[in-house]
């Protein structure tokens, strides 16, 4: 099975908590919100846009989603993106680099559609957490135009 490592595209300073709880509501405060405007995916914190919530809610039903708001106050502005909601399904087998990133996964064949959605986040030691998708989001993915990210096909 086809699987894409998804990565972000260019580089965004973004202001963080210093908790880093995902499984509430955050606010952070920007100097230029505009930045955002060329970002669908901030992989620090695995956030996504609105628009990349809305595909993604197609493949992690019943999940639930907490926003990060993004405020510019001199200009009253705000940017909601979200925090990709916990992902329970581990893949079997997953080879990582030596800096930590993911080369490759496998997914029981019994397994897929049955317990994993197609979008998996891999727990990374040395750094960000990689977030990888099957074929089929990936297609979805490229289809709607979401910028600021990549996505990397996995060996194997």
């Amino acid at each position: 099975m086809d699987y894409f490592l998804l990565k972000q595209s260019g580089n965004i300073s973004i202001p963080r908590t210093k908790d880093n709880k995902h499984d509430e509501p955050s606010i952070r405060i920007m100097q230029d919100i505009s930045q955002l405007d060329r970002f669908d995916y901030l992989a620090a914190e695995s956030l996504v846009s609105d628009r990349m919530k809305l595909l993604l809610e197609q493949y992690l039903l019943d999940s639930e989603w907490q926003p990060c708001a993004f405020v510019e106050p001199s200009k009253k502005l705000q940017k909601i993106f979200w925090f990709l909601p916990p992902l329970s399904y581990f893949p079997e087998q997953v080879t990582t680099a030596p800096n930590g990133t993911v080369c490759s996964i496998h997914v029981k064949k019994e397994d897929f559609c049955k317990k994993s959605p197609g979008i998996f986040r891999i727990p990374n030691p040395k750094g960000t957490p990689s977030v990888i998708v099957h074929l089929s989001v990936a297609e979805s993915i490229l289809r709607r135009g979401l910028c600021g990210l990549e996505l990397v096909r996995l060996s194997g």
